[in-house]
């Protein structure tokens, strides 16, 4: 590397490791504004194309693109610096922390578009996913330290000096290992929504997410890999029920786009990353759990659809016809009107 880019890399590693505060959101809040005018910009876009022209997205929700942008810029950089809350010894070097924030600026981005699509046309361009994915693969693979787990950690075999084990292949070929687990990411991401549809349409015959879905968990998975999109796919009803709650009340909405839940949940797991691996990393360096673990994921949520699908097929309208009909037989019999049959 060249000595200016050296001198540059080395005082941006200063200011991000021990900078203030202040520093830090004076940095990054003007550049959410210009991303958030960009993406605010696209997000109008793609609205007038997928409707055809007939509708164009209003100024309150152009300025809430770009007031959520600066917030989430200035608060991730807060909270990975300040708050340490992706600070684990055996993720990614500290040397690449600010290509990281600017990586994951990246991922927030694109699901902020990608939610605001899905809530005004219920589906997810690929114009943004498949896009996405190739920003996650190319960058964690030109870089090579972005991930924030190395694509396998095993804390069963852990050292008492060096810790958990890591191969060795992953701190000599950082390049091949970067493509390795944002692939891996990628996987995760597409193989679970798949498998939750194929499920779905097996026990309930209908579609529970669309193929939007699918991309979007791809494309989440090439960014963050794949132990954390696995954290993005049990958290996303959670925030889907906070979120559906408040668009119920506040607009009158029943039905919701995934997307929005999938995007809320990962923007939860890359503010808590620390603490979802901690209590559950025994867990990702054992095959067999995983595994097992697996299976019953699957298993629980064939029951849980199964139940849903015995519940749907309750004829509710028939005991309410037959209801109507014997209140009408006793009005009938009060006035003294009943009919030969």
């Amino acid at each position: 590397m060249p000595e200016w880019a050296l001198s540059i890399n080395d005082a941006l590693f200063r200011f991000v490791t021990r900078g203030p505060a202040w520093g830090h959101v004076l940095a990054f809040a003007p550049l959410g504004l210009v991303a958030g005018i960009g993406l605010a910009r696209w997000s109008g876009y793609l609205v007038a194309r997928e409707s055809s022209g007939t509708r164009k997205l209003a100024w309150l929700p152009r300025l809430a693109i770009v007031a959520a942008t600066i917030a989430l810029y200035s608060l991730l950089v807060l909270a990975v610096i300040q708050g340490n809350c992706q600070s684990l010894v055996e993720g990614g070097s500290i040397d690449w922390a600010h290509c990281r924030l600017v990586y994951h600026d990246t991922l927030l981005g694109l699901l902020l578009v990608a939610t605001v699509i899905d809530f005004d046309q219920y589906l997810i361009p690929d114009d943004i996913t498949l896009a996405g994915t190739l920003i996650g693969v190319i960058c964690a693979t030109v870089v090579g330290n972005l991930q924030l787990m190395p694509i396998w950690v095993d804390w069963n075999n852990a050292d008492p000096i060096m810790g958990a084990y890591i191969p060795d292949w992953i701190k000599l070929h950082p390049h091949w290992h970067g493509m390795a687990w944002s692939l891996a990411g990628l996987v995760a991401g597409v193989g679970i929504t798949l498998l939750v549809r194929f499920i779905a349409e097996s026990v309930l015959g209908v579609e529970a997410l669309g193929f939007g879905d699918v991309t979007l968990m791809g494309m989440i998975g090439s960014f963050i890999g794949w132990q954390a999109v696995l954290f993005v796919f049990l958290l996303a009803p959670l925030c889907g029920a906070v979120i559906g709650l408040f668009a119920r009340l506040l607009q009158g909405r029943r039905a919701m786009p995934y997307g929005p839940y999938l995007s809320a949940a990962t923007v939860v797991a890359l503010f808590t990353w620390r603490w979802l691996w901690i209590p559950t990393r025994d867990v990702f360096g054992h095959w067999p759990t995983l595994a097992a673990l697996g299976v019953l994921m699957t298993v629980g949520l064939a029951v849980l659809l199964g139940l849903l699908r015995l519940y749907r097929s309750i004829p509710v309208t028939r005991r309410t016809e037959a209801s109507a009909a014997t209140h009408g037989d006793d009005a009938a019999g009060r006035t003294g009107g009943d009919q030969p049959k």
